[in-house]
């Protein structure tokens, strides 16, 4: 994956920080990190954001055009992110599949994923000297659930 950008390096370090395994820190998961915090290569980590997005429409359409990347928008890419990233962000909680209708069936084509309320102050805090509190928190937070 040739994507170089400052953003996508500090996703990668976010997902360091909360301790995700190695396959939930490659710049694919990056990517899918800022596309669900609306965090476009301007934009500061203040204003993350929690928009409920789906896949085609919301998350690789928002790494194509956001970040240039025009493998976003093919059938392989879809499947990576479906099973090598959300999935398993799903699994640990700090993303929410279907969060205004957990219901709906996981082949709707009205899927959608948003980042974790309890998210997003983590990731607004990013690169502010409030970063290391608000990591901790949500540590003992998620680890407290």
């Amino acid at each position: 994956m040739e994507i170089f950008h400052p953003r996508v390096t500090e996703a990668q370090q976010i997902l360091a920080a909360l301790d995700l395994p190695g396959p939930l820190r490659t710049k694919l998961a990056a990517l899918t990190l800022l596309a669900l915090a609306d965090v476009g290569p301007d934009t500061p980590w203040v204003r993350a954001a929690n928009p409920s997005k789906g896949m085609s429409r919301g998350i690789r359409d928002f790494i194509r055009t956001a970040y240039a990347w025009a493998e976003a928008s093919t059938e392989h890419t879809f499947l990576l992110i479906r099973g090598q990233v959300l999935r398993p962000l799903v699994a640990t909680g700090l993303v929410r599949r279907n969060p205004d209708n957990p219901t709906l069936a996981s082949t709707s084509p009205r899927l959608h994923f948003a980042l974790t309320p309890e998210l997003v102050p983590v990731l607004q805090a990013y690169g502010t000297p409030q970063w290391e509190p608000a990591l901790t928190a949500f540590q003992q937070k998620m680890g407290a659930a």
